[in-house]
């Protein structure tokens, strides 16, 4: 019921016979109850949302990195870099494709050469977010996988663009500007 919505004559005659004051209090606490209603029926759609599963992930996960190396063969590379961020994606797309991926497999993946790579390998494992393994092996030939703490971040963030949670900012020129 909504200010603007007609009030039943007969609740009307009921309500008034007792005090015109009664009726603006029936017809707040209606709306208010309905305020109510909306938020919990907005609380029950959001968790009924369910969670995607790994694979709509990782699906999600390699069109992003396809598309970058789709980018990357029609444009020149050196105007786009984003290393680290390739490299996420690739060893969180590329393992469900059978590729394991070491050192020089890795920089190839963020499309780097390989001294670029490793320096971006290096601040990923200072981050907490890419391992090394296994302990013992020959830095080089070891394979690199993310940590359980880069791949809930990745999770999270791929999680928020498969519903849209982080809409794009305004066009430019659709804002004016």
């Amino acid at each position: 019921m909504s200010r603007q919505e007609p009030v039943k004559p007969s609740n009307a005659v009921a309500i008034l016979e007792e005090d015109p004051e009664d009726l603006h209090l029936h017809i707040d606490l209606r709306l208010e109850l309905d305020q109510i209603a909306e938020l919990h029926a907005e609380q029950l759609r959001l968790k009924s949302r369910r969670p995607p599963t790994r694979k709509e992930l990782v699906r999600l996960a390699c069109r992003i990195y396809d598309a970058r190396r789709t980018r990357d063969r029609m444009f020149d590379r050196h105007l786009f870099g984003e290393p680290a961020w390739d490299m996420l994606l690739a060893l969180y797309c590329l393992p469900a494709r059978g590729e394991r991926l070491g050192v020089t497999s890795l920089a190839l993946a963020a499309n780097v050469a390989q001294a670029t790579g490793h320096r971006w390998q290096i601040i990923l494992i200072k981050e907490g977010l890419v391992e090394r393994g296994p302990p013992g092996m020959d830095a080089r030939r070891q394979l690199l996988r993310l940590t359980e703490k880069g791949r809930k971040l990745l999770e999270n963030y791929l999680t928020r663009l498969f519903y849209c949670d982080t809409p794009m900012p305004p066009h430019p020129e659709a804002a004016g500007g």
